[in-house]
């Protein structure tokens, strides 16, 4: 029987494949424990033994018969007087033969008086005797309780039962997520999961004694139509609990990212294409959330507003023609007033954002009703147009308007373009939303950024173009093409639409085409290359759309999470962006700094660098430093390589030496000594060993083969900068310099030699390498693209060194578990890597340390 218990519970969780809905499967599931407990019940000896009344009341999920596989059963062992020396006996007989079923079991023993005493000092227990059931026993007893209950705990305390559950879930949703579009949402404790419709039930039985979704809906408190699309989002939400017990063999409601896949592969999801299968499931998971959250706070106001708990006066404010604030909520005058003014539709909103108040949810529900209003001539209105933009660029704060937008379906019905990335997932650590609401979060950062910077948001100008570009820029997601190409051709459209001019329509394009340039190249390029720094700003054009471009690049990746964030992104944006705006006030992408001015730039350097030395005497001679090395240094730093070269030149002919120096977002490390073949790999797989994570490297050899590298390093543990044993780093550098040390097999002893690297599976994973000859006019550019792990470019810089490549540039990012590393290389000859053929053999290596065949390689020529 035990056995049978549960192998029957676990393949009702199967029945969602015969039509079953969820909360039919949670039904029979309880129904089966039910006759469990029954049968333990009528034929326990201690049970015919007591002497006076006894029942057994089920509690929580298992009293309304939500039972999942693994959820708790808790019981209520209810009695009188006469029965209480029986207790003991009874509960050991019904929570033995359960425990060794594997069940875990929560109980309570008490009488009616103490059960009613402790529901009123314990919030818990009195909500959880809202779904008290009878199993087994004495229904009068079972009745009694529920009678006193009634009386002594209901009555007279309904206003304080709604406002301690509203503190509850303000603390739940702050704790497990106040959005239902994270990355991995909890199916039952987030913002539209099953707490929220348990919370709404709870209230309508407990407040106003309406027991199921029929009688809420005949109060008036669920409207007709949302009741299907709620039902089915409570089906389904069910059914992905139900699997992820099964699935995970214990209790856990909690859709992490590894689970996703399978449980998308569980119901049937495929791939299709522009997207997978779990990113179809994830976008109906997201959907149903959404309809939760909807559905559920439109009945809080509803209990808020009948129980007067709605904040604000009574007495009415009129705000423009149609629409008035009162009771501390935005309302239509008339609910009908669309009819005749769609344009109130939009305006609903900006008075709202300028309030500072949510719309009343009646208002809300009229937008929805009233959707079809906005049609061709709606969303071609210059009236609608210039509401809108006032919505964009004056009210603040702006995310909960726009998400009221999105919700009544206003905002996918005025721009139809961005109802292709409603609810669609990104299945990937780095995005934290979905991209409907990382659009929305997008243009909640840009308005932070125009409080904090108002001089940079100043400098952008066409506020109403670079507020539209974040609230649109990744529109083209969701299909197979480059959702930047495309989402730039969908924005034109929209912009013209609009009646932006033409210039602004143009801005907008190229801002939704180009959002991602300064991002990716900021971690990727080598900001002293004269030749990209003329590129790029040629691409852009003037400083208008460069500082457009490098606020909307801010406020991207603050939206996207705070694994696409930190100082040291910021820093290297903030450089880049620096370079790029002194390149374009010269015009030096017109040809005002070109090589020619280059020269008398490093000549300049030279006579600086000689004026200051002011005959101190130097083991090199400052005419034969190169070019690209004194433009990468400022002049405090050539002069302290020079100085350590003059003052230290015994050591440095035969070792290596370190110069650590403490920063605000990242350590820099000077490194001097001997060139050696390989020296970088060596470097970086010392400072892997005593868990130092590189950065970005600058590596240069002086004529007379003094190696100055310099290393910007991140501590992999959490260590501050005192607390580093910078001689032991030191001391094992130079062990492996001299071959004294094998980083190779410490490296793979500590495990740090693995293949694809990251702990977490990330789906898109990208796993490629490219050899570039066109970005640089003096290097080859070779991007490795694979998964993150601390011996991985010790690996990458040996394999480089194998084939005799020398590295004079590196950059090493790291999105989440994608690694990124960027080399800067030429061959011994000192010329370009150009053969066709080492080409593919170093390709093929560089591939099978990041796990993968070559397929995936690819070559810019």
């Amino acid at each position: 029987m035990a056995q049978t218990l549960r192998t029957r519970q676990e393949a009702l969780v199967e029945s969602w494949r015969e039509g079953l809905s969820g909360q039919e499967i949670l039904r029979r599931s309880a129904a089966l424990v039910d006759a469990y407990v029954a049968d333990r019940f009528e034929s326990a000896q201690a049970v015919r033994q007591a002497k006076g009344a006894i029942a057994v009341v089920a509690l929580g999920g298992y009293g309304r018969q939500e039972l999942y596989p693994y959820s708790d059963i808790d019981l209520l062992l209810l009695h009188d007087r006469r029965s209480r020396k029986s207790m003991q006996a009874v509960a050991e007989a019904l929570l033995y033969p359960l425990w060794d079923e594997g069940f875990e079991v929560g109980h309570s023993v008490r009488g009616v008086k103490d059960a009613i005493q402790f529901a009123l000092d314990d919030f818990h227990f009195r909500v959880s005797l809202l779904d008290a059931r009878l199993i087994a026993g004495s229904s009068a007893l079972f009745d009694e309780l529920r009678a006193g209950y009634a009386q002594k705990v209901q009555d007279g305390r309904r206003l304080d039962f709604v406002r301690t559950m509203e503190v509850f879930k303000q603390e739940r949703w702050r704790k497990f997520g106040s959005h239902a579009y994270l990355l991995e949402p909890h199916i039952k404790e987030g913002k539209g999961g099953l707490r929220d419709i348990q919370a709404m039930g709870w209230v309508a039985k407990g407040v106003f004694g309406l027991q199921d979704l029929d009688a809420i809906q005949s109060s008036g408190m669920l409207e007709a139509e949302n009741r299907q699309a709620f039902e089915q989002a409570w089906s389904m939400l069910l059914k992905i609990r139900n699997r992820l017990h099964l699935l995970c063999r214990r209790k856990n409601d909690h859709l992490i990212f590894e689970y996703q896949q399978e449980v998308a592969q569980a119901f049937d999801y495929r791939d299709t294409e522009g997207m997978l299968g779990v990113e179809h499931f994830m976008r109906d998971l997201y959907s149903h959330l959404q309809t939760v959250s909807v559905v559920t706070d439109l009945f809080f106001e509803h209990v808020h507003e009948v129980l007067g708990l709605t904040a604000g006066s009574a007495s009415e404010q009129q705000l423009e023609r149609g629409i008035v604030l009162r009771g501390g909520t935005v309302r239509l005058a008339s609910l009908e007033e669309p009819t005749a003014r769609p344009l109130l539709l939009m305006r609903l909103f900006l008075q709202a954002g300028r309030a500072g108040a949510p719309l009343h949810h009646r208002t809300r529900q009229s937008v929805a009703g009233h959707l079809s209003l906005v049609d061709e001539r709606f969303r071609s209105s210059k009236r609608v147009a210039k509401a809108f933009f006032e919505l964009l660029t004056q009210v603040e704060p702006i995310f909960p308007v726009l998400e009221a937008m999105l919700a009544t379906g206003l905002l996918t019905r005025y721009l139809p373009e961005f109802a292709g990335v409603e609810s669609l997932a990104q299945h990937d650590l780095y995005h934290l939303y979905t991209v409907d609401r990382h659009q929305l979060q997008t243009v909640t950062e840009l308005k932070a950024l125009q409080r904090e910077q108002p001089e940079l948001f100043a400098e952008a100008g066409q506020p109403e173009v670079l507020y539209l570009a974040a609230l649109v820029h990744d529109i083209g997601k969701g299909r197979r093409a480059d959702h930047s190409v495309l989402g730039a051709e969908m924005a034109a459209g929209i912009g013209a639409r609009l009646h932006l001019d033409e210039e602004g329509c143009a801005t907008l394009a190229f801002l939704v085409r180009h959002h991602l340039y300064l991002p990716e190249n900021a971690l990727r390029r080598d900001f002293s290359d004269r030749a990209f720094i003329r590129q790029a700003a040629e691409l852009i054009g003037n400083i208008e759309r460069l500082t457009m471009l490098y606020l909307l690049a801010i406020a991207d990746s603050k939206a996207t999470g705070p694994s696409a964030w930190s100082e040291w992104k910021a820093s290297l944006l903030a450089e880049l962006y620096l370079s790029l705006k002194a390149c374009l006030g010269a015009e030096c992408h017109l040809g005002g700094f070109g090589q020619e001015e280059e020269a008398q730039g490093v000549s300049w350097l030279r006579e600086q660098i000689l004026a200051r030395l002011d005959g101190a005497p130097v083991r090199m001679n400052v005419q034969n430093l190169p070019a690209d090395y004194l433009l990468s240094f400022s002049l405090p730093a050539v002069l302290h390589h020079l100085r350590v070269h003059a003052e230290r030149a015994a050591r440095l002919s035969q070792q290596v030496l370190l110069f650590p120096e403490a920063g605000e977002r990242s350590w820099s490390l000077l490194i001097m000594g001997p060139d050696r073949l390989g020296l970088l790999a060596k470097f970086c797989g010392v400072l892997a060993l005593h868990h130092l994570t590189v950065l970005s490297a600058q590596i240069f050899t002086w004529p007379d083969g003094t190696v100055v590298d310099t290393l910007e390093v991140t501590p992999a543990l959490q260590r501050s900068f005192d607390e580093m044993d910078w001689q032991a780093v030191e001391r094992d550098l130079n062990l492996a310099v001299n071959y004294r040390l094998d980083v190779g097999y410490q490296l793979h002893a500590r495990g740090y030699l693995q293949l694809h690297g990251a702990n977490r599976p990330v789906q898109q994973l990208e796993r490629k390498v490219v050899v570039d000859n066109r970005t640089s006019p003096s290097y080859t550019i070779v991007e490795v693209y694979g998964g993150d792990n601390r011996g991985a470019l010790y690996q990458l810089t040996q394999t480089l060194a194998d084939f005799e490549l020398s590295i004079h540039r590196a950059r090493i990012a790291t999105e989440v578990e994608q690694l990124i590393d960027i080399f800067y290389v030429k061959t011994g000859a000192g010329d370009k890597l150009t053969d066709g053929a080492t080409i593919d053999r170093v390709r093929a290596a560089l591939m099978q340390v990041i796990g993968e065949d070559t397929a995936d390689a690819a070559l810019a020529a």
